[in-house]
């Protein structure tokens, strides 16, 4: 992808204060485990937003933290992007010293939200950089960038199109990076994505044979991207080399030659395939940013509301759950803080529920969740660990807070699914008592029509 040069004043003096801040919370680590992400040690499908311009972002602080307050894992980031001044590599292979502040305040500021980065390198938007300073200059970006745990890098977007004076990178090309990144940082994780020029089967084989960590992909262009037999079909292709699978670049929004990319509820639906189908990870690729860093990324989502807006703000999901006599709700009395019961006849604020996925993605069978009440500080805990009362008085998510949610049948849940919720991994099952009308409780060993709730989803 081009995007066309625009200017803006540097942000040097801005830069430099902030950078004395470097971040001291604990920073996310991503790694590996088979075939999945994990963050901090615990496997997740991360999900990824284009933030392209973020080298001449006007607020990066204020950016990332609507990000992270959306529910979003990670940015992917261009840090040679030529919409502005800044940019990370010069033509002889060094770095430029601005450029390296600004990548440096990024991640921090990206630390301090608790999200990963896709760093992806475009030589094609440094003139003059060649095949060998480019590996120069990402070498040295390696060594510079050791104390972060939460990066990731690709060699170079979509290398079989692109690369060192917008000729495709080679493979060998390739492999000689990646080589020459374990040698600086052997636990980095690299990637090199190849667009829908070739075959997902193609990419898979590329990561294999390049010893890449990870199978980045930008799969084909086409109206049916969000089915499942399509995703289930790119996806198993992408993982056959065992190794990670990343749907970076799914179909644009607005893309003017597809009217299914208009469509908040498509990029919902792919992206809860590709969780079906075993992706590691998935990136809602808007370019609303990539030439327009001298605007909020808030202000941008905004003024899009199909379907950067309604997708974005459905991302994090708000559940009202219904009793089986199809007539009460469940309620955190006050807010939160005090007893669950199932007894309200209409759904409002205290009937409505922020669900934590612990596994990251949409909700599907047999995931983990926390559910927060409308206070924003109270979960839902069984207390004792289930065999009693269910109360919304957890402050953080344990054991006790944590539900295993079954969908008779499988797959994703949907607005109107009857759901099953088990307390962890112990025996004990939420329950509307009489079908609702009553008090909750977690006190069922089994499952029937009582522990049986209707989800409905509040955008």
């Amino acid at each position: 992808m081009e995007i066309l040069v625009r200017r803006r004043l540097p942000r040097l003096v801005f830069i430099f204060l902030t950078f004395c801040w470097s971040a001291t919370a604990h920073a996310q680590r991503l790694s590996i485990q088979g075939d999945r992400f994990a963050i901090d040690g615990t496997p997740r499908f991360v999900t990824f937003i284009s933030y392209f311009a973020a080298m001449n972002a006007v607020n990066v602080t204020a950016d990332l933290k609507y990000v992270r307050s959306k529910g979003f894992d990670g940015v992917r980031i261009w840090p040679n992007l030529n919409t502005g001044p800044v940019q990370l590599m010069k033509r002889d292979g060094s770095l430029s010293a601005e450029g390296l502040s600004t990548l440096r305040f990024i991640l921090d500021r990206a630390r301090d939200e608790h999200l990963v980065v896709d760093v992806s390198f475009t030589a094609e938007h440094i003139p003059g950089l060649d095949a060998a300073r480019f590996r120069d200059a990402i070498l040295a970006t390696t060594a510079e960038l050791r104390d972060y745990d939460g990066v990731l890098f690709d060699i170079q977007n979509e290398r079989n199109v692109y690369g060192p004076f917008g000729k495709p990178l080679s493979a060998g090309d390739v492999a000689s990076i990646r080589a020459g990144i374990k040698s600086v940082h052997a636990s980095r994780i690299v990637t090199a994505s190849n667009s829908s020029e070739d075959t997902a089967a193609f990419a898979s084989a590329f990561a294999a044979q390049t010893g890449l960590d990870v199978t980045a992909y930008h799969d084909p262009r086409t109206g049916a991207f969000y089915e499942s037999s399509w995703v289930q079909l790119v996806v198993g292709a992408l993982r056959a080399n065992g190794k990670p699978a990343y749907l970076q670049e799914p179909m644009p929004t607005r893309y003017p030659y597809f009217p299914s990319s208009y469509s908040s509820a498509n990029y919902r639906e792919q992206m809860i395939n590709a969780k079906l189908a075993g992706a590691a990870a998935w990136c809602f690729h808007t370019n609303i940013q990539g030439d327009r860093p001298d605007a909020l990324f808030q202000s941008l989502i905004e003024s899009e509301p199909e379907p950067e807006r309604n997708f974005v703000n459905s991302l994090i999901p708000r559940v009202n759950l219904r009793t089986s006599n199809g007539i009460n709700y469940v309620v955190a009395e006050g807010g939160g803080g005090d007893d669950v019961n199932a007894d309200r006849l209409g759904a409002g604020p205290y009937e409505t529920f922020t669900v934590s996925v612990l596994a990251g993605g949409p909700i599907v069978d047999g995931d983990r969740v926390a559910l927060r009440t409308a206070n924003e500080t109270h979960y839902f805990q069984a207390v004792g660990g289930g065999g009693g009362s269910l109360r919304a008085v957890g402050e953080k998510i344990g054991a006790f807070e944590t539900f295993l949610v079954e969908k008779p049948g499988g797959g994703a849940v949907r607005p109107g699914d009857g759901i099953r919720m088990r307390v962890n991994d112990g025996a004990w099952y939420l329950t509307a008592e009489g079908g609702g009308g009553g008090r909750a409780a977690v006190n069922r060993p089994s499952a029937g029509l009582w522990e049986t709730f209707t989800v409905f989803f509040v955008r």
